[in-house]
């Protein structure tokens, strides 16, 4: 795997565990990426918020936007809130 596309990949699924953990614990079920513009070395700026939360499941989604305005990646993930 192209190691670029990696470290995008593992810094926007911390930044959607980030967002979707901030007041419960939960756990993964699954996360997704989609690559657009490549970042050519770039660092993009990392945005995640929560699309929709149940008491069960959290939706949680995910951009990285280059200083040009062009999106390198797109991220969705679902997370179980986890019992206490």
């Amino acid at each position: 795997m192209n190691r670029p596309m990696s470290e995008l990949s593992q810094a926007l699924e911390a930044a959607l565990l980030a967002v979707a953990a901030r007041e419960r614990r939960v756990e993964p079920v699954c996360f997704s990426v989609d690559y657009g513009a490549a970042a050519n070395g770039a660092s993009p700026a990392i945005e995640a918020r929560i699309d929709r939360a149940t008491r069960s499941l959290i939706f949680a989604s995910a951009f990285a936007r280059l200083d040009d305005g062009r999106t390198a990646a797109t991220a969705s993930a679902v997370y179980r809130v986890a019992d206490n």
